[in-house]
């Protein structure tokens, strides 16, 4: 049996799903990430800055929207970490800050 779409939300059972989390990013010379430290996962020694360095750069794009209200803007990078993960970076450009997101 299919239950009522007119059922009650139960906010006890809700959560975040692929919630952003902050991270460090170290740049290169042209602005480009190389490395990013304090993403899930422990950092290993040896690797750049003790972070986890970036194999690849994909694709990379820039969001800026909702300027009426509160304007968001951000610059998004795919990236390939050591190991083979594949993430995605963004930057809050409005504040600075650099985050991380399952893609």
């Amino acid at each position: 049996m299919v239950p009522s779409a007119r059922a009650p939300l139960r906010v006890d059972r809700l959560r975040a799903l692929n919630t952003p989390q902050p991270v460090e990013v170290a740049l290169d010379i042209q602005g480009r990430p190389r490395a990013i430290r304090g993403a899930p996962g422990r950092a290993q020694a040896g690797t750049v800055e003790h972070g986890r360095a970036i194999e690849t750069i994909g694709e990379v794009w820039r969001v800026d929207d909702e300027w009426w209200r509160q304007p968001v803007s951000r610059r998004y990078v795919e990236v390939v970490l050591e190991g083979g993960k594949h993430v995605v970076l963004f930057e809050d450009l409005m504040t600075g800050q650099w985050w991380l997101q399952q893609p």
